[in-house]
């Protein structure tokens, strides 16, 4: 248990475990042979280790919450690793910000590992309604802040980052952003105002994974619109991540 209603859940898996990078998913039937749920679910990739892999998990339905209850040796009926991952080799910035907003921790760890292994600068901003629900596992260089002010900056992980971008100490920064729509909103408005690169990796349903069902559309922002005649991307293929100014949330 990482927190309050969050669980980790490890997988054998070689093929999974050894392709995932930083920011790609995994897309999840609850029980193998099972047609109740249906559909699948999305659960970023969390961690990676030899042939094993990790995805967080919070159960709040039917699907969530057998997977939160599957037990050793039981099989599961996983797709992936699919999407694309974080773009954190680009040359437009020196200073990762990694920005999570509760269960958008997700894919950090993962990405944290990859600028440490990389070598290059981050700062990690966590924002959380109360400290005990912040999963601070695998995760360096934190910045917390709690809507009730039990731990760190009484406030939003984003009016927390502002602070410092005001303050002007951090070199050259890029924004990658995961957590709920308003954060996210909130973190591209920021970004947009201090000129600064901003990713973010949206959270959505995702039932097919690869782009058929149509079911996880993300609106272009009109001068890509323009660009592409494309007013709509997938999620599931074209993210989960995106450059912050091209899209509409």
């Amino acid at each position: 248990v990482l927190a309050p209603g969050l669980v980790t859940l490890r997988f054998h898996n070689p093929s999974i475990a050894k392709q995932t990078l930083a920011g790609q998913f995994v897309n999840v039937l609850p029980k193998a042979g099972f047609g109740d749920p249906m559909l699948r679910r999305p659960f970023s990739v969390y961690w990676t280790d030899g042939d094993e892999a990790e995805i967080i998990v919070q159960a709040h339905g039917r699907g969530t919450g057998i997977l939160a209850e599957a037990r050793e040796g039981e099989e599961l009926d996983i797709l992936g690793p699919l999407g694309k991952p974080w773009m954190y080799k680009s040359a437009d910035f020196e200073t990762a910000i990694l920005l999570i907003g509760g269960v958008g921790v997700a894919s950090m760890p993962m990405l944290t590992r990859a600028l440490e292994l990389e070598e290059i600068s981050f700062q990690t901003f966590y924002g959380a309604r109360t400290a005990s629900l912040i999963a601070r596992d695998r995760l360096s260089n934190l910045h917390i802040a709690t809507d009730d002010g039990s731990e760190g900056f009484h406030g939003s992980n984003v009016m927390l980052l502002r602070s410092f971008l005001e303050k002007g100490t951090l070199e050259s920064p890029k924004i990658f952003a995961c957590g709920p729509t308003a954060m996210m909103r909130a973190a591209q408005s920021l970004a947009a105002e201090f000129g600064i690169p901003c990713e973010l990796s949206l959270e959505t349903e995702m039932a097919c994974g690869i782009g058929i069902c149509q079911g996880c559309p993300v609106r272009n922002e009109d001068s890509v619109f323009e660009q592409t005649g494309r007013r709509f991307r997938l999620v599931c293929t074209e993210g989960p991540s995106f450059n912050a100014e091209e899209i509409v949330l």
